[in-house]
């Protein structure tokens, strides 16, 4: 979202956006990077842990489809 707001900005259309963003990298493989290097490789084990992570995802601009990939499945959590 961040980079799309960037791109518009600069004056590119809606279309040429889209294109740039999806010729992009995979957007959830790179969520669950940034939260494993930021947090570490296992997973929230609380709400309060989840909503922080996800609050840190948002802040860098991914996408909530991106982020629940991120923070993976909600079993578990107490």
């Amino acid at each position: 979202m961040r980079i799309g707001a960037d791109l518009a900005a600069l004056g590119l259309t809606p279309v040429e956006i889209d294109t740039a963003v999806a010729a992009g990298p995979d957007w959830g493989a790179l969520a669950r990077e940034v939260r494993a290097r930021k947090f570490g490789a296992q997973p929230p084990v609380t709400w309060a842990e989840k909503g922080r992570q996800a609050r840190f995802l948002q802040y860098r601009g991914f996408s909530s489809d991106h982020i629940r990939l991120a923070l993976g499945s909600d079993p578990g959590i107490e």
